[in-house]
């Protein structure tokens, strides 16, 4: 009895019963949890992998958009005599303004392509000015420079005076495409002779006064989709080279024949997107770059903001007046493209606004328009005459 009782086993203590089953536990636990952890840093990964790709993506397309810059718009000044002296100076301050004018007499003249300058022409028969209208419905433009002719261009017509003008020209200082990049309210000194006083209608937007008659010296408008010029300056009054005025014509030009013009502006976040004139002095001052280019894709536009000054930009806005018939656009890209970016309409001056709530400095976007819809001329003329009547 007591041999079986020595050769049986002695009795395990209950704390290492204990140990050894937690040891256990633990071994079967362990891969377990790390497991567990794998999967979740892979899942973290991956989707850091997944924005960065998208990032990278979205940043070589960005760089290797195909813009295609349109060159300023063909200019043709038609006179009655060829050696006008007001002809004349005006082929002289158009090419300084790096334009490329054309002087044709008005026997000879036939309407095909981009701006039509009419200078010295007191009427226009009146084949040509069916032509003429044919021709603005197609998408040119018409320019007129000193007294305008009589005749009328469709519904369209311009009539003024002769009188002194005062020795100061002032910029109007509401935004306009004509006026886009230049400060507002600024002023030209010329030499005062007699000139045009244009007889104004509602319609027109003046760009430039004479700052004591109170006189329209530069005025555009649109009409059924037809865009129009007026300037009631002679170059010869100029006391030397005004690089405002070279602008003035450059941007002019692109807006009556149709290319996209922009300006832009900085600051509160409703003076940005008025484009008051202290907000626009602000960009001009604080370095924001901005332009407007078409892409190979006729219905696409890029918009590039940067900015090129020492500070962050606040609510930094662009006001792109689109081409003619335009009525409807929309931002185009990926998130990463169009991230915090705000579209505004504003379709009684056939433009837009893209604004951002911030650029930082050094910052470059670049952001696509996509053109979503457009109106032929006979809803044009429609939609003018009803808003005019609403006037």
């Amino acid at each position: 009895m007591d041999i079986w009782r020595s050769a049986a086993p002695a009795a395990i203590p209950p704390e290492t019963i204990e140990v050894v089953s937690n040891d256990r536990s633990r071994r079967h636990q362990a891969p377990h949890v790390a497991w567990k952890h794998l999967l979740l840093y892979g899942v973290l990964l991956a989707i850091v992998a997944v924005i960065g790709l998208f990032a990278i993506i979205s940043f070589v397309h960005q760089q290797t958009l195909v813009t295609v810059p349109e060159p300023l718009p063909k200019v043709t000044v038609v006179t009655r005599d060829p050696n006008s002296p007001l002809a004349a100076a005006w082929v002289r301050l158009l090419t300084k303004a790096e334009m490329q004018p054309t002087l044709v007499p008005l026997e000879t003249f036939d309407p095909i392509e981009g701006v039509v300058v009419f200078c010295d022409i007191p009427e226009i028969p009146p084949r040509l000015a069916e032509l003429l209208d044919i021709f603005v419905h197609r998408g040119g433009a018409i320019a007129f420079v000193g007294k305008p002719p009589v005749t009328p261009i469709g519904k369209f017509r311009l009539l003024a005076d002769e009188g002194l003008s005062d020795p100061r020209l002032k910029l109007s200082e509401s935004v306009s495409p004509v006026l886009a990049r230049l400060n507002p309210g600024s002023e030209l000194t010329v030499k005062p002779r007699t000139v045009s006083f244009l007889r104004e209608s509602p319609r027109m937007f003046v760009d430039a006064r004479w700052k004591q008659n109170s006189r329209a010296a530069i005025m555009h408008m649109e009409v059924e989709g037809g865009r129009f010029l007026w300037f009631g300056i002679h170059p010869d009054m100029l006391l030397r080279d005004e690089p405002a005025l070279n602008a003035m014509l450059r941007s002019g030009f692109r807006w009556v024949a149709g290319q996209p013009v922009s300006d832009g502006a900085i600051g509160a976040t409703q003076d940005a997107r008025t484009l008051v004139p202290g907000a626009r002095r602000d960009a001009r001052e604080n370095r924001f770059a901005f332009s407007v280019d078409r892409m190979e894709n006729p219905k696409l536009l890029t918009i590039r903001m940067a900015n090129r000054g020492g500070l962050p930009l606040a609510n930094p806005t662009v006001k792109v007046w689109l081409p003619p018939n335009v009525t409807k656009v929309a931002l185009d890209g990926d998130m990463i493209m169009t991230r915090n970016a705000t579209l505004t309409p504003v379709p009684g001056e056939g433009a837009c606004l893209v604004s951002l709530p911030r650029l930082v400095r050094n910052a470059d976007r670049v952001m696509k328009l996509r053109i979503v819809e457009t109106r032929t001329v006979r809803q044009a003329a429609a939609g003018q005459q009803s808003q005019y009547a609403n006037r």
